[in-house]
């Protein structure tokens, strides 16, 4: 039997919640909670959690995160839904290439990249799918490339509706005020509302 088969995507669990992040010398990310997203075109009628500017219908698809693993299902449903492998592209309809990431296995969370020269709406350059923790690093596993860390390592994690962040090795966390500059270490970001 399909793993896609046995577990159905319709659920009962609230809707995605939103903030942008931007992190010095890095970059801006939208950051979605929640287990389920919907992907489409950006534009006066768009209504997707994760908007693209491109030739994308206003909703191309839903994306869930399910167990250990993220599925696709296109919005036409004519297919079941298809187990997503990190570092490979959606199946999306049209020209846009949306990349996923899932870059740690100790963390649920997984990021969307675009392939230029398509963007993501808000201008920002990726989408973090947040479950519990996001890593901000130079390395491989992190969610976030900020090149000049070194070896550091920031970690976030979410409690309700705040965020908070730490050096990995640390012991205190510090709460991330939305709309207020932070420094976690040598980061220093801007966590908002979305």
């Amino acid at each position: 039997m399909d793993v896609s088969e046995s577990i159905p995507l319709a659920n009962s669990k609230p809707a995605a919640r939103s903030w942008r992040l931007w992190v010095d010398g890095c970059g801006g990310f939208l950051i979605l909670s929640g287990d389920r997203w919907t992907i489409g075109g950006a534009g006066p009628a768009g209504n997707s959690d994760v908007q693209v500017h491109s030739d994308l219908p206003r909703i191309a698809g839903t994306l869930s995160r399910r167990d250990d693993g993220y599925f696709w299902e296109i919005a036409d449903a004519t297919r079941p839904a298809e187990l997503v492998l990190s570092g490979r592209p959606l199946s999306i309809p049209g020209s846009a290439s949306l990349i996923f990431r899932h870059p740690s296995p100790l963390s649920h969370s997984a990021v969307l990249t675009l392939k230029p020269p398509h963007r993501f709406d808000g201008h920002v350059d990726g989408v973090i799918l947040a479950a519990e923790t996001l890593l901000m690093g130079s390395a491989a596993d992190c969610h976030i490339n900020v090149a000049h860390l070194g070896s550091e390592k920031v970690v976030m994690t979410r409690r309700g509706d705040r965020w908070m962040g730490k050096v990995v090795g640390e012991t205190e966390l510090s709460e991330l005020t939305v709309g207020q500059r932070m420094e976690v270490g040598t980061v220093e970001m801007t966590l908002e509302k979305a």
